[in-house]
Formats: structure tokens, sequence, C-alpha cells
């Protein structure tokens, strides 16, 4: 990995650790985030607009990757507003990211995506992924299958089958725009993720007007607070910064084993501004991931 990606994964991790932090206890259903993809779409858009890129002139191979990975996105939506439901935030969200971490190296080994990860890259991957698993535990007593397998797997399942989809649909979605248009990468990855936001939008309302029990979640109070929007800024600028840095490395799943760092940063803001504890099963979870990380750089 370059210190180039390594910059824009830390300044990314940092916009989604404080975004996530602004909505920790806003529980999120498919409908808050339908107003975090608006708010996502009307941050990228200017950058789209200006980019001069000509849509006309991209392969229909980018329109798949497009579609994917808005799906993708919307699938990652569905599930974590499902796990959020019936689990505490605290242990569905370390779970929903650990799996990524893997899964999106199989499946790009699988498919010859990229380089292939080294052996201890790979290691350092499962360590990160045995950090976020023992993150959510109280005490080291809680590591046990029943805490694990509750109503909320489903939802972690679906959410992390989606992040893993929209990361490899994402990543060879930019490297196709960029391939076919002169433009600054960071252009390119902005007109992408406008794009990519509006494909989300368009499905995930779909989804949201559909379904009678998500119809009604759609409310004017939800239209009013402002933790939607700034979630939507927060998140809209730190998937940039994602995008960008995809270009910086041999293999995406780089870039999803180092979007974990948001995990421990997560817990300090909790630890200085909400005076949360921190047990010994969290402190070592927190441990584990860094030095995942450092194994996977080396």
């Amino acid at each position: 990995m370059t210190l180039t990606a390594f910059i824009l994964i830390f300044a990314s991790v940092i916009l989604h650790a404080l975004w996530h932090f602004i909505c920790k206890s806003a529980r999120p259903v498919p409908a808050f985030y339908m107003v975090v993809s608006a708010a996502c779409f009307c941050t990228t858009l200017p950058l789209a607009l200006t980019s001069g890129i000509d849509l006309t002139r991209l392969p229909p191979r980018f329109w798949l990757m497009l579609l994917g990975g808005g799906l993708s996105g919307m699938i990652c939506d569905i599930g974590l507003s499902r796990a959020y439901r019936l689990a505490d935030v605290s242990l569905a969200y370390p779970l929903a990211r650990a799996l990524p971490v893997i899964m999106t190296a199989f499946v790009t080994v699988l498919l010859g995506i990229g380089a292939s990860p080294s052996p201890l890259e790979l290691f350092g991957m499962l360590i990160i992924m045995s950090g976020c698993v023992l993150m959510p535990m109280k005490n080291f007593s809680d590591l046990h299958w029943k805490n694990y397998w509750n109503r909320a797997l489903l939802g972690i399942l679906v959410a992390a089958a989606g992040t893993t989809g929209y990361t490899i649909f994402d990543s060879e979605g930019v490297r196709l725009l960029l391939a076919n248009e002169d433009v600054a990468r960071w252009h390119g990855a902005a007109a992408y993720s406008s794009l990519r936001e509006m494909v989300l939008l368009l499905t995930l309302s779909g989804y949201v007007f559909a379904v009678p029990h998500e119809r009604a979640r759609v409310t004017k109070d939800l239209f009013c607070h402002p933790h939607p929007y700034l979630a939507g800024i927060g998140a809209a600028l730190a998937y940039l910064l994602i995008l960008i840095a995809m270009g910086f490395v041999t293999n995406v799943c780089f870039v999803q084993a180092f979007r974990q760092m948001s995990l421990p940063v997560g817990v300090l803001l909790g630890m200085f501004f909400l005076h949360e504890k921190c047990s010994a099963a969290k402190l070592t979870g927190v441990v584990l991931i860094v030095c995942g990380l450092i194994l996977t750089v080396l």
C-alpha cells in the first residue's frame, strides 16, 4: 500500500467515524438511509457536473458496475437497518465490518481481480477480523457462539455481502471511468460517486415506498432532523476519499481492511465524548485490529 493510499484512507476513516458517531443513537431504518443517500447525492453532484465527463463514451461494462455498486449499497443499508433494529449497534456494527475484510479478499482472489495478497497480508486480515469479532464483547467469557447467533445475524450477513459487493463493483467502475475519460482521479471519483448515489437513492426509495411498514417510517420528523443530512455529507466525503484511494492499491481488499481503522477511532470517540467504558475484551479487539493493520502493510 502506498503512502498516498494510507493518508486518503486514514482521512476517510476519521470522517466515517465522526458521522457514524453522530448517528450512533439514531437506530437507522431504511428511510433514514434514504435521506442519507439523498444528502450524499447532493454533496457530490456539483463536482460531478463540473467534471466534463462524457457519459455516452463510457462502455456498457461501466454501467453494469455502477448498477451493481448501487444495488449492493442498497442491500448493505437494508441489512444494517435490520441488524440495528434487532441488536445493539455496538454488537452489529463491528460484526458487519468484520466479515467483508475476508470476503473481499476471497472474492478478488477467486475472480483474479488485482494482485493476490501474500500469506502475511491474509494473516493480517484474519487478525483484523478477529479483533472486530472480539470488540463487541464486554468480557472474554462472553465469547460464545450463542452471543453471535441471534435474530440480527441475517441482517449482519446481508450487510457484509452488500459491503463486499459495492467495494468490488465500485473499484472496477472507477477504474473503467478513468480509463475512458481524461480527468483528474478525484473528479472521476466524484462523478462516479454521484452516479452511484443516484442509483442507490432510486433503488432504496423504491424499496422504502413499496414495503408498507418501511413506508410508515417516512415521517416529517425524519426530514426535519439534522442527523441524516450531517451523516450524508460525512459519508459522501468519506467514501469519495475511498474511491480515490482505490487507484493507489494493488487489490481493493487492502482498502477494505484499512477501513476498519474506524472501529478503534470510534472507541476513542466514545470514551472521550460519551464516557463509554472500555472493557478488556474491547481493548484487546482494538489492539488486534491495529496489529492486523501493521501486518497487512509489511
